[in-house]
């Protein structure tokens, strides 16, 4: 029967071809996308949103604190949000032990402290939100950012696993050490040891190291404000989706991607390489941006920006903690 259809497809036009997959591909589609609008525009899981919305900010703020120049003020409008969002998280009666809720205050608090010790006077309007999650929730502890040294993060590089991978986070500070070549083809072949769907590795890996072209890209990239520029290396993860046989693995190209993006990950932390990946959640008029600077061939998606370099003798780490196994495990 599929040597049938496959023998009707060979004879019909190609243009005819091309509505038939774009028909199909849309309604694979259409039953996802129903459900993410539906989502967005009927707002169920509020206290979800809730969370995220806390996430997000205070995610913000924790890195900002972890620059490697913190600027006095900064944030002063995500500040404000995440006052207010902690506020209405407690008006909702949520339990103050999740995670998000606890971190989100904890960050605040460190936020003034660190003003504080500085001296800088902010903004009222700034210092008047904070005031209120201060006095408010002098109870509510969550985990601070971590000041460390490029000896002590590395330390278990060697270790068993489960030390390695807890010992392994986003760094935003690095030097203008430069990373070798060699050392980078070496992390990329530890990287394509990761899953691969049928074997079929459709992970490709752009090393930039020009300037021109690193400021170009992390001029379109939002989200490394602060250190993107301090980056000896920028790798940009790309995947191929003409390995793909239909629509139906539309979702492979990411899923190995990033599975290829962890290992990768692990295998700079191994080679005492510090690194941060960046989103690549942007619009069309972006994603060309990037496709023109590396030369991206139609048939390749962007996925991942990641920025790299050696540390530098001393910096701080956003802690960024996670979840325990049993908050996001159901057995079945």
């Amino acid at each position: 029967m599929a040597n049938l259809k496959n023998k009707i497809k060979s004879l019909l036009p190609r243009r005819l071809n091309y509505w038939y997959y774009l028909y199909t591909a849309k309604k694979a589609v259409n039953f996802d996308i129903r459900r993410r609008v539906y989502d967005k525009v009927y707002n169920i899981s509020a206290a979800e949103k809730v969370k995220r919305d806390l996430t997000l900010n205070y995610h913000i703020v924790e890195k900002g604190l972890t620059m490697p120049v913190p600027r006095p003020g900064f944030g002063k409008q995500v500040v404000i949000d995440l006052c207010r969002v902690v506020l209405r998280y407690e008006s909702m009666n949520l339990p103050f032990s999740e995670l998000e809720f606890s971190q989100s205050v904890t960050v605040l608090k460190e936020y003034a402290a660190f003003h504080n010790e500085i001296g800088f006077e902010l903004d009222k309007e700034v210092s008047d939100s904070l005031a209120k999650i201060v006095n408010r929730f002098d109870n509510v502890h969550g985990t601070h950012q971590i000041q460390t040294t490029a000896k002590e993060y590395f330390k278990a590089i060697n270790a068993p696993f489960d030390a390695f991978c807890m010992s392994r986070f986003s760094v935003r500070s690095y030097t203008n050490t430069e990373i070798p070549m060699p050392v980078l083809y070496d992390c990329i072949d530890l990287a394509q040891k990761s899953p691969s769907f049928c074997n079929r590795q459709p992970t490709r890996v752009h090393i930039v190291k020009s300037p021109h072209k690193k400021e170009a890209i992390l001029a379109i990239q939002n989200g490394n404000r602060g250190f993107g520029h301090l980056a000896e290396t920028l790798i940009v993860l790309t995947s191929i989706i003409s390995v793909t046989k239909d629509i139906h693995e539309r979702n492979e190209n990411h899923l190995n991607g990033g599975m290829f993006a962890m290992t990768l990950l692990n295998a700079l932390h191994f080679n005492k390489i510090a690194a941060c990946s960046l989103n690549w959640s942007v619009d069309n008029e972006k994603d060309m941006k990037m496709r023109a600077l590396l030369n991206v061939p139609e048939n390749e998606v962007v996925l991942l920006v990641i920025s790299c370099g050696y540390p530098p003798e001393s910096f701080k780490v956003a802690s960024s903690p996670r979840k325990k196994a049993m908050e996001i495990t159901k057995t079945h």
